[in-house]
Parts: C-alpha cells; sequence; structure tokens
C-alpha cells in the first residue's frame, strides 16, 4: 500500500497535532487540579477548626447540660458545619477522579479541532486555486 502525497501530509499533519492538543489538555487539567486542590484544603482547614470545636464541645458537655444554652447551639451548628465540610470534600475527591477523565476527552477534543482546522484550511485552500485557474 503505498500513500499518495496528500495522504503524508494529513498523517503528518496528525502526528504533529498531538503534542499541542496534548499539551492543551494538560494545561487545563493542572489548572483544574490547582483549584480542586486549593479548595480542598480550605475544606480541610475548616473540617480540623470544627473537629477540635466538637471536641471542645465534648469536653464541656459535661459542665453544662442545657438543650438550649448558646453553648449548645454553637455545637449543633459546628456539627453541621463538620458534616458539611465532610460531603464538600467527598464532593472535591469525586471531581478530582472527572478532572482526570476530563483530561482525556480534552485531548480528543483539541486533536480533533485541530485536524478540522487543517482540514478546512487544506479544503479552502484547494477552492480558492480553483478559483484563480
Amino acid at each position: 500500500m503505498t500513500l499518495n502525497r496528500i495522504q503524508k501530509i494529513g498523517i503528518a499533519f496528525f502526528i504533529s497535532s498531538l503534542l499541542p492538543a496534548y499539551l492543551l489538555a494538560d494545561w487545563r487539567y493542572q489548572a483544574n487540579q490547582t483549584t480542586i486542590t486549593d479548595r480542598y484544603e480550605r475544606e480541610q482547614a475548616l473540617h480540623l477548626s470544627t473537629d477540635k470545636l466538637l471536641d471542645n464541645c465534648e469536653k464541656d458537655q459535661t459542665n453544662e447540660n442545657t438543650p438550649y444554652g448558646v453553648h449548645h447551639q454553637i455545637c449543633n451548628q459546628g456539627t453541621q458545619e463538620h458534616a458539611q465540610t465532610e460531603r464538600a470534600m467527598g464532593l472535591l475527591d469525586q471531581e478530582k477522579a472527572r478532572n482526570e477523565v476530563r483530561m482525556y476527552q480534552n485531548f480528543i477534543l483539541f486533536v480533533l479541532l485541530f485536524n478540522l482546522l487543517g482540514f478546512v484550511t487544506y479544503k479552502a485552500s484547494q477552492f480558492l486555486a480553483r478559483e484563480e485557474n
């Protein structure tokens, strides 16, 4: 099987489009990963803070046993915040996994986009060459 000139150029263009597509997909992946990691660290810091609050609530609960006191309300809010940060950290872990899948999807989309642009350019040059003749 022999390839004609246009097919060889097409294959070379396809191969040369892989590196820029990978670099763009990786750039988007790293940007998203950094954002997710920053949000995760903030949630984790808040989670640790509410852990300390809940530890103090358990210690102080023996001193104050009123269900409607200020201390009890703060402890209830701390418990709710602790649960929310735990859920948020779980969601961010899921988003990290989705971000890896998105990197591959972006890579494929960038390869398709670059090759589509190359094909459109080729067809436009053919059209313009026919118009000149």
